[in-house]
């Protein structure tokens, strides 16, 4: 077995497992995603946490009916207030760091 299909197996079961989640808290773990995959040490900042967020949406909600995108969208970002506070940016926190926060956050909705 190669690496990249262990890879594709592992990636198969973190999806399925995500399955079972709120789709408030599956769209946080995609943005977690993509923000842990593209330059994680690097800080985070508004623009890059907003594009996330546009391809996360894509991804995962444009499946659910608008009612249900709608409301998701609102508890992912209620959960973000915290996280999403200018200061936090300001400090230059790295989009690893706001990925873990994502994740955490993403347990609570």
């Amino acid at each position: 077995m190669t690496h990249r299909t262990q890879l594709s197996q592992a990636e198969e079961h973190l999806r399925r497992a995500r399955e079972n989640l709120t789709v408030a808290a599956q769209l946080l773990y995609a943005v977690a995603d993509i923000i842990s995959e593209h330059q994680p040490e690097q800080p985070i900042g508004t623009m890059a946490l907003g594009l996330a967020f546009s391809a996360a949406g894509v991804d995962v909600l444009a499946q659910y009916p608008r009612a249900v995108r709608d409301h998701a969208l609102l508890r992912a970002l209620s959960a973000l207030v915290p996280l999403a506070d200018k200061d936090v940016i300001a400090q230059g926190i790295t989009g690893g760091e706001y990925a873990l926060r994502l994740r955490l956050a993403a347990k609570a909705v």
